[in-house]
């Protein structure tokens, strides 16, 4: 008798893990990272190689206009994901190709900011800039659109 409840027990245990694991799996799941722009852009679309060469302060032009790349210093682990993922170089890497342009060429660097309010002030100001943030705070903000997904959790 004891034997059959101790059995029923790790079962019941082992069912309520296994839960709790698809619930944290299906949360880590929804972690995205996108690239967004103000909500008037006329940006609807932009490529990956345009993506990278915008964030090296290369020109880039979409329906006429020069895309402004801003690049974000509020959140860390967001900007790591972000060079990692979308531009394939550590933070190290990514400032000396910065600075092996500059001085090569004169490529400006990127707009560069560090808090949301600022940020969303030039992305509804310049209708042709571009920055990446969390898909949940982007679906969350009125103010931006998204133009497509850069990274997802898997």
């Amino acid at each position: 008798m004891e034997y059959r409840i101790s059995v029923k027990c790790h079962i019941s245990q082992l069912l309520v893990s296994v839960v709790l694991m698809s619930a944290l799996n299906t949360a880590v799941a929804d972690t995205a990272v996108v690239l967004v722009t103000g909500k008037d852009s006329p940006i609807t679309s932009i490529n990956s190689l345009e993506i990278r060469k915008a964030y090296l302060g290369i020109s880039v032009t979409l329906n006429g206009r020069t895309v402004r790349a801003v690049r974000r210093h509020d959140d860390e682990h967001l900007d790591e994901i972000f060079l990692q993922s979308v531009m394939a170089m550590s933070r190290r890497s990514y400032d000396r190709r910065l600075i092996s342009l500059l001085l090569k060429f004169g490529t400006p660097r990127p707009e560069e900011v560090n808090d949301r309010a600022e940020l969303l002030d030039i992305l509804g100001s310049a209708s042709s800039s571009i920055t990446y943030m969390w898909k949940n705070d982007a679906e969350a903000d009125p103010q931006v659109k998204i133009i497509r997904v850069l990274w997802q959790e898997t």
